[in-house]
């Protein structure tokens, strides 16, 4: 059985490490660096008194809220725990035959779909292209009988956008064979790249949002996705009850109010991403343009693999991710998150000694 892994193993490396967690700095999960906003802790923490209570069963009160941050009716929303339930919702619900994933991508898409017994084909993109997506080229290797097509907006691990008009173009050219599905899970930080308010115009577009990353909140679960109303039905039909804990349910409609929290991380992680791909370029790797809050770096020739740069960093409780499970990427590739000044330098602080 093909093993998938992930990072974040926060709580595994400080077990066996011997520390706190807190002694672990974590580049291999892209999370926020600003942390949790007062707000949605506050308001997490205040939900706790109603712990006695069954959450909502159908997360009504999230849906609200969405669909008026959104401006979007209700029925073309539904909230999950983590955008992740809801990935692995989609096919079982919909039922595509055939799936054409673009890649390198998140592993759990190719793990969800392969649990739905859908045929899956890869579109590799090319690091030559800076991970640019050409559709006209995908829609020439598209085979015939594919019903749905996934894609990442910003991918993952690259991090490189796609122009919402080029989705919605494949979306119209492929309406009467395919699904077009997007992970918007890391677009918070691109907002631009966005394609989820103009759903309502696509009878086969669906979008995948997180809430976890931007907002800092892994923990917690919550995520929605966006899509055609008959769709969305379809799916709430299907979905198991309680899906979100009322912490999350809590938290996640906080977060809708974070404006002033929104701008200073749009503020801040383009200086803070500029910075350490610059510390990254000078350590002799080749760092890919990047529109979220990671970077993906190439080991050039001569150079160590990421796993022995992983390996080294874990005794100096520092976590990134080696990308030779993301496919066709290789050995040579490291992911690493955009984390504070003092830490991105304590990053490559770590890394130069390793390299030198």
């Amino acid at each position: 059985m093909k093993r998938f892994v992930h990072g974040g193993a926060v709580a595994r490396t400080a077990r066996e490490l011997g520390v706190p967690m807190g002694d672990i700095l974590d580049f291999s999960a892209s999370i926020n660096p600003l942390g949790v906003p007062d707000g949605v802790l506050a308001a997490a923490r205040e939900s706790l008194l109603e712990a006695v209570h069954y959450p909502e069963i159908d997360a009504a009160s999230l849906r609200g809220a969405l669909a008026a941050h959104h401006g979007l009716p209700a029925e073309n929303l539904l909230p999950g725990s983590g955008s992740t339930e809801l990935l692995y919702l989609l096919p079982q619900v919909l039922r595509p035959r055939r799936a054409l994933l673009v890649t390198p991508a998140f592993s759990e898409y190719e793990r969800a779909f392969s649990q739905a017994q859908v045929q899956l084909d890869f579109f590799p993109l090319c690091p030559e292209d800076g991970f640019q997506l050409d559709p006209d080229k995908l829609l020439r290797a598209l085979p015939t009988d594919t019903d749905l097509i996934l894609l990442a907006n910003p991918g993952n691990p690259s991090g490189a956008g796609v122009d919402p008009e080029v989705i919605e173009t494949l979306a119209r050219q492929v309406r009467e064979q395919a699904v077009v599905a997007v992970d918007e899970a890391f677009v918070d930080f691109c907002p631009r790249r966005s394609v989820l308010e103009r759903v309502a115009g696509h009878g086969n577009l669906y979008v995948f949002r997180s809430l976890t990353k931007f907002y800092a909140i892994p923990g917690l679960r919550a995520g929605y996705l966006a899509g055609p109303a008959r769709g969305i039905a379809r799916l709430a039909a299907a979905r198991l009850p309680w899906s979100l804990s009322t912490p999350a349910l809590a938290a996640a409609s906080a977060c809708l109010a974070e404006e002033e929290y929104r701008r200073r991380t749009l503020a801040a992680i383009p200086r803070l991403r500029d910075a350490l791909a610059e510390g990254l370029i000078a350590l002799g790797m080749r760092v890919f343009p990047g529109e979220a809050n990671y970077l993906l770096a190439r080991l050039l020739d001569g150079m160590p693999e990421a796993a022995f740069l992983a390996d080294g960093l874990r005794p100096k409780r520092i976590l990134i991710r080696d990308c030779a499970d993301f496919p066709p990427l290789d050995g040579r590739y490291l992911r690493v998150a955009v984390r504070s000044a003092g830490e991105n330098r304590r990053l490559l602080q770590a890394l130069g000694e390793l390299l030198s």
